[in-house]
């Protein structure tokens, strides 16, 4: 079951991106409401808890969405099927969805911190030298704070801390390609998770269930499991790629279908 003291941290959160509160229990439909005014979204945000799922959409879409959750399961709805079936309603007026988008959250009573002495917080001039294009999963310059590992002068390692509101601070982490799987990602978001329980604040991170090392490095760490999302926006659809990962180092990891059998269709992305 999901930590109820978790969602308890991070539920002013959900329920401002919904727009209206958290039903307490699973009912046969989803609930589903308006598009808060102002969001920052393309119109549409999904989130699964256990079996509760909650939706807010363009109040136009209601109608043929309803159909479509009526005929979805939870389970299809918050996977790259119900992104896919969504996108068929949303892409005619020019909105995307993507996910599911796994999110974790922790607390005191959950964290678990490693103490490595290559992380420093970085100073004002180290984050206005950061190559934004290399560190893209990092939010920006204008972060609450940057933590980060050096080799020599080279920025290997950042993880960065944003603030959500309800003193809910997002934690993003990248490493350079040829630096994984030296625990330097671990080391820095534990830097940033510390920094932030310091503060007062409830560490967030998300990683999609296709990363898997990702998803392990918050896991280790303490940051929990605690609710799926589908979001949306404007431009282009697109398709998560291949798991990233090894169930275990010395064990090869095989495409089930050949070659001529993926999807032709997928596009390389532009940008």
């Amino acid at each position: 079951m999901i930590n109820k003291k978790l969602i308890d941290k991070v539920r002013p959160k959900i329920e401002t991106s919904l727009g209206y509160p958290l039903p307490e229990q699973a009912v046969d439909s989803p609930s589903l409401g308006a598009t808060p005014e102002g969001a920052d979204t393309g119109g549409f945000f999904a989130v699964r808890i256990d079996d509760v799922v909650a939706i807010s959409a363009r109040p136009e879409w209601h109608d043929k969405l309803r159909h479509i959750l009526n005929d979805i399961h939870p389970d299809l709805l918050f996977s790259v099927a119900g992104a896919f079936e969504i996108s068929r309603l949303t892409l005619p007026d020019g909105v995307a969805i993507w996910g599911p988008v796994p999110c974790y959250v922790a607390d005191e009573s959950t964290w678990k911190p490693v103490n490595d002495p290559r992380v420093v917080k970085l100073s004002k001039k180290q984050v206005g030298e950061i190559n934004w294009s290399i560190f893209w999963h990092c939010v920006s310059p204008k972060s609450l704070a940057h933590f980060g590992i050096y080799e020599g002068e080279q920025l290997v390692a950042l993880s960065t801390v944003n603030d959500n509101g309800f003193k809910v601070y997002e934690i993003g982490v990248d490493t350079v390609q040829g630096s994984q799987g030296q625990g330097q990602g671990t080391a820095v978001v534990s830097a940033a998770g510390d920094w932030i329980l310091e503060q007062g604040a409830t560490p967030f991170a998300s990683a999609a269930d296709w990363n898997i090392a990702s998803g392990r490095n918050l896991r280790r760490l303490g940051l929990t499991y605690t609710y799926s999302t589908l979001i949306s926006w404007k431009g282009k659809f697109m398709v998560p790629p291949q798991p990233i990962g090894q169930p275990l180092p010395d064990y090869a990891v095989y495409d089930y279908y050949p070659r001529w059998a993926m999807n032709k269709d997928i596009l390389e992305n532009p940008d």
